[in-house]
């Protein structure tokens, strides 16, 4: 069918496929790989995050959240990375992370990009964590995840594509509140997603 559009992650073999057989596709952001950070990049800063959470500022612009357990709540403009938002441009949130924390990410103006390592075992996105996060353009969240709080990707005015796992159970009504218009949401038949939609 010439209007078939295959959905691929970034720098995949989908993707490669796609290319090699003149297929149309979208890309979405692939999984994060431990590898992906080079060993090169330079550690600018470091701290803690949470009770077992620990996060690591590169060169290049990623900030690496690793260790077990939930991201801290913060309130605005108050999480320890936030001196450093006009560096941050991607976010990769490591396997172990259950919970991103109040306004963890909100208000960083410069990320573009968020990832989580393969086998998330995240299970919320809580209150205002992504508000304002206005460079953001997609998010493919881990199938763990259960609940979106208030105004978590609230004012996100350029995304436009996000993918809610099936098992969601709660999304709060104000979970995308002033969103783009054009965002599309990926969402599972007969899913809590489907009807928040």
């Amino acid at each position: 069918n010439e209007s078939l559009v295959l959905d691929v992650a970034a720098g995949s073999a989908a993707e490669k496929f796609a290319v090699a057989n003149n297929i149309a596709y979208t890309t979405r952001a692939a999984m994060y790989k431990p590898t992906d950070i080079s060993p090169f990049d330079v550690l600018v800063a470091e701290g803690t995050c949470g009770e077992n959470a620990t996060w690591k500022l590169y060169k290049s612009g990623k900030l690496l959240i690793s260790g077990s357990g939930a991201i801290a709540n913060y309130k605005q403009s108050t999480a320890p990375w936030y001196a450093y938002e006009s560096k941050i441009n991607t976010v990769i949130i490591g396997k172990d992370i259950t919970v991103i924390g109040n306004f963890a990410f909100a208000y960083m103006y410069s990320l573009k990009s968020v990832l989580f390592e393969e086998g998330s075992k995240l299970t919320a996105v809580n209150d205002r964590a992504f508000r304002y996060a206005i460079n953001l353009t997609e998010i493919v969240l881990p199938d763990s995840v259960a609940t979106i709080g208030y105004n978590a990707f609230g004012r996100c005015s350029k995304l436009v594509s996000m993918k809610l796992p099936e098992l969601v159970a709660s999304i709060d009504a104000t979970a995308f509140q002033q969103h783009n218009e054009s965002l599309v949401l990926d969402v599972a038949a007969g899913s809590a997603a489907e009807k928040f939609a």
